[in-house]
C-alpha cells in the first residue's frame, strides 16, 4: 500500500489545482527498441498530458478507504471548483489539461457518477454533509438529463441530452451504485432494471451482460450487433450487486474467464521490456488484444467478491483470480505502480501496424483506442482497492449524511437539489 500511496503522491498534478495526471512518466524499458514504432513521450501519453475525471475519482475513493482524507479532499475540492464554476452545477468533461482546460469534451454519465461515488464515500468517512449534498446534486442532474422511460429504462451514456443516445450497461451500473449509496430507490430501480435486462440481450453472447444499446436515436432500444463484450460490464456487475441472480453471475464469469483464443477475456502477456515475467490479465473487450491492468484489478476483485458470497465453483476461478492478483502485485513491486499495459510500441505502431509483434502498440481495447506502456493512475488505485478489499461500488460502512443535514456556509451545492 505504501507503493500505491507513494505513486499517487509523486504523480504530476495540475498547474493550479490538484487533479492527478492519468499516465506517466514512462516506465523503465519504455516502449521498446523499434524506433519510430516504439518511442514514447517521456512525461505522458500524447502531446498534452491528460488529467482524467474517472481516474481521479478512483484515486479519491482509494485515498478515502486508506484513511488519507486530506489527500482525497484535495481532489474533491478541485472537482467542486470545476462543477460549480459560475455558481451553477456543470457536469464534468472526461479529461482536462494541466491548465484546467478541457481536452476531452465528452460528458459521460458514468464518469460523473464515479465522481458522485467519491463524494458520497468521502462524506460518509468524514461526516461532512456538504460532500453528500454535491453527490446528491450530481445524481439528480444525471438522472434528470439522461433518463429513458421505455421498458428497458435506465440512463443514456452521454450528455447533454440528445448527444449520446445509447445506453451503456457500465454507466447504469455506476448510477445504480451511486443511487444505492444515497438511498435513492427510484434511480436505483431504473438503473438496475436496465442492467438486468442486458443479460442475454446480445443473442450472440447469451451468457454475458451486453455492453449496451445502439445510439441512432434517443433511448435507442436495439442491440448493436457489432459491439464486443466488455470486461467492466461483467466484473463491475459482480461488485455492485446489481443483479441478484447467482446463476447469471456464474454463467457470466464462466463465459469471460476463458483464454482469449477461445473467445474469453483472459490473456497472458510477457513483460519483455521489464523482467520478462509472464502476467495474467484480462482484455478490455472481446475484440481487444493484450491485458489491460485497470480492468484486471476490478476483475480480480469481482471474482473474489463472487467467491466470498456464493462459494467456490471449482478451483479454476480461484486459480485465475490469484494469478491475476499476483500479476498486479508483481508490477507494483517492479515499477512502484501498475502499468496500463506491459506491451511495447506506441500509437504509430498501433495505428499503422508494426511488423514486429513484440511491440504492437500497447493493449488494444477493440473500441478504437489503445493503452500504452505507462504507469496508470486508475490501474494503480484499483490495485490499492484490491489490496484493501475496498469495493468502490458497495455502500460505505458509515452512513452518508442525510439530505436534511445542515450545510456549512460556503457549500457550493447549497440547497438546490433538496
Amino acid at each position: 500500500l505504501l507503493l500505491v500511496d507513494n505513486f499517487l503522491s509523486s504523480m504530476p498534478r495540475q498547474t493550479v489545482t490538484q487533479l492527478v495526471q492519468t499516465f506517466g512518466p514512462v516506465a523503465t524499458g519504455g516502449g521498446g527498441p523499434c524506433g519510430s514504432f516504439c518511442e514514447l513521450v517521456p512525461q505522458c501519453v500524447g502531446r498534452t498530458c491528460r488529467y482524467d475525471v474517472y481516474d481521479n475519482a478512483v484515486a479519491a475513493i482509494y485515498l478515502t478507504h486508506r484513511g488519507k482524507l486530506q489527500e482525497a479532499r484535495k481532489i474533491l475540492d478541485t472537482f467542486s471548483g470545476m462543477l460549480y464554476n459560475g455558481g451553477q452545477l456543470n457536469l464534468l468533461y472526461a479529461a482536462y489539461a494541466s491548465s484546467g482546460t478541457p481536452i476531452d469534451w465528452n460528458i459521460d454519465t458514468g464518469n460523473n457518477a464515479w465522481v458522485g461515488m467519491a463524494y458520497a464515500r468521502f462524506a460518509a468517512a468524514s461526516g461532512e454533509a456538504c460532500y453528500a449534498a454535491v453527490a446528491r446534486s450530481l445524481l439528480r442532474a444525471l438522472a434528470t438529463e439522461a433518463q429513458c422511460k421505455d421498458t428497458l429504462g435506465g440512463f443514456m451514456g452521454r450528455l447533454p441530452r440528445g448527444k449520446g443516445k445509447y445506453r451503456a450497461t457500465e454507466h447504469n451500473i455506476d448510477m445504480y451504485a451511486l443511487a444505492r449509496m444515497l438511498g435513492d430507490a427510484d434511480v436505483q430501480s431504473q438503473a438496475g432494471g436496465f442492467v438486468r435486462q442486458m443479460y442475454g440481450f446480445d443473442t450472440q453472447n447469451p451468457d454475458s451482460y451486453a455492453t449496451g444499446t445502439r445510439g441512432d436515436w434517443e433511448c435507442d432500444d436495439r442491440m448493436d450487433d457489432s459491439s464486443p463484450i466488455a470486461a467492466d460490464t461483467q466484473f463491475w456487475n459482480m461488485l455492485s450487486d446489481v443483479d441478484p441472480e447467482p446463476a447469471r453471475k456464474r454463467a457470466s464469469l464462466a463465459s469471460v474467464l476463458r483464454p482469449s483464443s477461445e473467445g474469453g477475456l483472459l490473456e497472458e502477456d510477457q513483460d519483455i521490456l521489464g523482467d520478462g515475467a509472464r502476467l495474467l490479465g484480462v482484455r478490455f473487450t472481446t475484440k481487444g488484444s493484450g491485458a489491460q491492468w485497470e480492468n484486471t484489478a476490478s476483475a480480480t476483485m469481482g471474482v473474489g467478491y463472487y467467491l466470498s458470497v456464493f462459494g467456490d465453483e471449482g478451483t479454476k476461478l480461484k486459480e485465475d483470480s490469484k494469478s491475476m492478483e499476483n500479476s498486479l502485485l508483481h508490477q507494483l513491486q517492479e515499477y512502484g505502480s501498475v502499468l496500463a499495459s506491459v506491451r511495447g510500441g506506441n500509437f504509430n505502431a498501433w495505428r499503422n501496424g508494426n511488423t514486429d509483434p513484440n511491440y504492437p502498440g500497447g493493449s488494444d481495447t477493440g473500441l478504437g483506442w489503445t493503452y500504452l506502456r505507462y504507469p496508470h493512475t486508475a490501474a494503480t488505485a484499483w490495485t490499492g482497492l484490491m489490496i484493501l478489499e475496498g469495493n468502490p461500488f458497495a455502500p460505505p460502512q458509515k452512513p452518508v449524511p442525510t439530505a436534511d443535514a445542515p450545510l456549512p456556509s460556503g457549500c457550493p451545492a447549497g440547497n438546490q437539489w433538496r
